[in-house]
């Protein structure tokens, strides 16, 4: 797969001995396990350095110094989240809080967890459990199901319906949008406006005629004595969309394949039903999915570790290399639920760590009491292996379970 144009030329500022050749969408060669390419990058290249890849960025493999960078939202800015840089919306128009800095970044995100923690939210998840079950129960019978498909999509986006009271007309064009959005090599400037315009018809009317979902609820509230404005509103609405659809999806679809391979943790959490949300820390510190999605701007000159990082620079920190610290987690490829978990990158770090996190992990608990009581014993299809796909997100491109059913 192609990389993005690279940069034209090293810049100044930038010593020949801190650049490192690195495509984060191509982390290693075809058919190779990205985590284990990611892993493998922490011990071969610099604790900061400079890619020609992508248009050119800075790197942070060191737990510390991306922690730095994720902390500190004065010297980098979020206007730059994902990489190139052209795949970002322009400035100004980003998603709130996604996109914001301090002083409007914070009051945004208040907003945002006041709202995920109303009372009509805690109310959805039976919903949710029951739809887990109508979803499991259904595929059962049948011996066989791509995960992604069938299980993995369909439940954080029909939770995102609920939390929107979204009409049904909007469904299967919203789902068509997100997954081009999440592809690495999609023309996302392009996506995003169609999102947008896909959406802009329900928030309006969320503002005329206000009900008891989460939308309506954002409608009502204001920011610095002000309403939210329309285009603000648009921008929530489908920041709420992405990060609670497609991250949760990947999410279930690596825990799905890691159980599925692996017996003796199934049964570890089968035999321990208490402490099923620590494995679900210790599987998402495992594989956390979000490859390039944090990536950062510099907007103030600052010293990380050997690299001297100009205004202008991007800047990847992701929380993913956070996880695979051996300092933190000894033997951090391996799963062990008996491991003792810090506060891992899996949700993110600094003032920007992900708002949607208890619901998060709400929908994998459920995924792991509702799925192994009634279909314990499941595998991996040997005619289908299924395969990584690079972008924002790491995902599959298909997972293919089979289990008996006599």
């Amino acid at each position: 797969m192609p990389a993005y144009a690279m940069a034209p030329a090293r810049p100044p500022h930038v010593p020949a001995e801190l650049v490192f050749d690195y495509d984060v969408f191509e982390p290693g060669p075809p058919g190779s396990d990205f985590y284990v390419e990611l892993y493998a990058l922490k011990h071969r290249a610099p604790p900061v350095f400079w890619t020609p890849y992508n248009g050119g960025h800075w790197y942070t493999t060191d737990s510390d110094l991306t922690e730095q960078v994720l902390g500190d939202n004065i010297r980098f800015s979020n206007q730059v989240l994902q990489l190139p840089r052209e795949n970002n919306p322009p400035p100004g128009k980003g998603y709130a809080p996604m996109f914001l800095d301090p002083p409007d970044h914070a009051a945004y995100r208040h907003l945002l967890l006041v709202a995920l923690s109303r009372k009509a939210v805690t109310d959805l998840i039976p919903k949710i459990r029951a739809l887990a079950v109508d979803l499991i129960e259904d595929m059962k019978p049948r011996g066989r199901c791509d995960f992604i498909t069938e299980f993995a999509y369909q439940l954080p986006v029909i939770t995102f319906f609920g939390l929107t009271n979204l009409p049904e007309r909007y469904h299967d064009r919203m789902k068509e949008l997100v997954r081009g959005i999440v592809d690495a090599h999609s023309d996302k400037a392009q996506l995003f406006r169609d999102l947008s315009d896909h959406l802009a018809s329900f928030v309006d009317d969320r503002i005329a005629n206000p009900g008891d979902d989460l939308i309506s609820h954002l409608s009502r509230q204001e920011v610095n004595g002000a309403p939210i404005t329309p285009e603000k509103l648009r921008g929530m609405t489908e920041l709420l969309l992405l990060a609670g659809q497609d991250t949760v999806a990947n999410t279930f679809g690596f825990i799905a394949a890691f159980l599925a391979a692996n017996p003796e943790h199934r049964r570890w959490i089968s035999n321990h039903p208490e402490r099923a949300s620590h494995a679900i820390d210790e599987l998402m510190r495992r594989f956390p999915v979000v490859a390039n999605g944090t990536a950062r701007l510099c907007v103030a000159e600052a010293e990380l570790g050997d690299a001297r990082i100009l205004p202008g620079d991007p800047i990847l920190a992701t929380p993913t290399m956070m996880n695979f610290d051996d300092r933190l987690y000894p033997d951090p490829l391996k799963v062990d639920f008996e491991r003792h978990l810090a506060n891992t990158g899996s949700f993110g770090r600094g003032p920007h760590r992900c708002v949607g996190a208890g619901l998060a992990r709400a929908e994998l608990s459920i995924f792991l009491e509702e799925w192994l009581p009634r279909i314990p014993e499941f595998r991996i299809a040997e005619d289908s292996p299924p395969r990584f796909v690079p972008g924002v997100t790491i995902s599959y491109d298909r997972l293919m379970l089979e289990w008996p059913t006599a």
